[in-house]
C-alpha cells in the first residue's frame, strides 16, 4: 500500500506540473523589453553556466525571438544570445530599441525603432525620419570576402563604407542598424532574420567586386524580384550620378540575403578592388562620402514616390 500511495502521489505531482509550469520553449512574436537593472549579463545560452558574451545596461532594449526556461533569446553582435527574463520589463511602444554591438568591450550602441511609423510628410521635406534602414556589410570574421590589391580584404572595406553610409542616413533622420559593426562573422540566415525582426523598410547589402583580370571595373546593383526593382533603380541612379566609377548596370540575382528577405532589398558591388583605378577611388575619403550621399539621396527619392 505504501508503494501504491507513493506512485499516486508522484503521478499527482506530475499532472500538477504539466498545468502550472511554463512551456520550455515557444516562438516569440518580437516583443520588446527594457533592461530593468543596472548591468545585465548577456550569455551564449539559456543558463547561468553559459558563457558571458557581453552586457546590457538599464535603459537598453532588446527584441525577444524565443524563450526557454525563463530566458529570452535575442541577438548580440549579430549572434544568438540569451538574457534572464526576470530582469526585463515590457517596453514602451515606439521607443528606440538599444542594440548593443560587440567591439573590444561591448561599448557601441545602435538604435533602430521597435515599431516603424514613417512620417511621410517629413520624408517629402527631405527627411528619412521614421524609416528603418538595415545596412549589411558583406563578409566578416573568418570570411574575408574578395582579396584585392596589396592583399586588402573586402570585409574591412564593406564595414568602413557601411559606417559612412549609416552616418549619412542618421543625419537624414533614418533609424539605421548594421548587421555587423566589427570584424565578426554573421551568417546569411542571421542577417536576414535581423532584417525581418526590425521591420526593415530597405535592406542594403554592401560589397566590393574582384576579378582575375585587373581590367574589370565598375559598379553593379542587384535585386531579386520586381518588388525590389524600384529600390534598385532609385539607389543605382543616384549612385552612378555621384561617384566617378563606370556604371555596369542593374540585374536580378538570386543572392540569399535578397531571395529570403521580405523587405525591399538590394546588393551593391561598389567597384573592383582588383582594378587599380577603382581601387584608388575606393580608398579615397571623397569616394566614401559620395557613396554615402548617393545612397541617402536614392532612398529619399525611393520613399518620396
Amino acid at each position: 500500500m505504501k508503494n501504491v500511495h507513493l506512485t499516486l502521489t508522484s503521478l499527482a505531482i506530475m499532472l500538477i506540473s504539466l498545468f502550472l509550469l511554463p512551456h520550455s520553449s515557444y516562438a516569440a512574436n518580437g516583443d520588446v523589453y527594457d533592461v530593468g537593472q543596472a548591468v545585465l549579463n548577456v550569455r551564449s545560452g539559456p543558463s547561468l553556466d553559459s558563457e558571458i558574451v557581453g552586457q546590457l545596461q538599464v535603459g537598453d532594449q532588446l527584441i525577444e525571438f524565443n524563450e526557454q526556461y525563463g530566458w529570452v533569446q535575442t541577438y548580440f553582435a549579430g549572434k544568438e544570445a540569451w538574457v534572464a527574463k526576470h530582469h526585463l520589463v515590457p517596453a514602451t511602444q515606439n521607443k528606440p530599441v538599444q542594440v548593443q554591438v560587440k567591439k573590444s568591450s561591448y561599448e557601441e550602441t545602435k538604435t533602430p525603432p521597435a515599431q516603424p511609423h514613417p512620417n511621410t510628410q517629413a520624408n517629402h521635406n527631405g527627411s528619412l525620419y521614421g524609416y528603418n534602414i538595415m545596412l549589411d556589410p558583406g563578409h566578416g570574421g573568418y570570411d574575408p570576402g574578395s582579396i584585392g590589391i596589396s592583399g586588402i580584404q573586402e570585409k574591412f572595406l564593406t564595414l568602413e563604407t557601411s559606417k559612412q553610409i549609416a552616418e549619412n542616413l542618421r543625419s537624414a533622420g533614418a533609424n539605421v542598424l548594421l548587421t555587423r559593426s566589427s570584424d565578426e562573422y554573421v551568417s546569411l540566415h542571421d542577417r536576414v532574420e535581423m532584417s525581418q525582426a526590425y521591420s526593415t523598410h530597405a535592406f542594403i547589402s554592401v560589397h566590393y567586386n574582384a576579378h582575375p583580370s585587373s581590367a574589370a571595373h565598375g559598379i553593379n546593383t542587384f535585386y531579386y524580384s520586381t518588388s525590389d526593382q524600384k529600390l534598385a533603380e532609385s539607389v543605382h541612379q543616384s549612385l552612378t550620378s555621384s561617384i566617378p566609377i563606370r556604371d555596369r548596370g542593374m540585374a536580378p540575382n538570386n543572392y540569399y540575403v535578397l531571395r529570403n528577405n521580405t523587405a525591399p532589398s538590394i546588393l551593391l558591388e561598389l567597384g573592383f578592388i582588383t582594378n587599380y583605378s577603382d581601387f584608388a577611388n575606393i580608398r579615397s575619403n571623397p569616394f566614401q562620402h559620395q557613396v554615402a550621399s548617393g545612397i541617402t539621396n536614392g532612398l529619399k527619392a525611393y520613399f518620396s514616390n
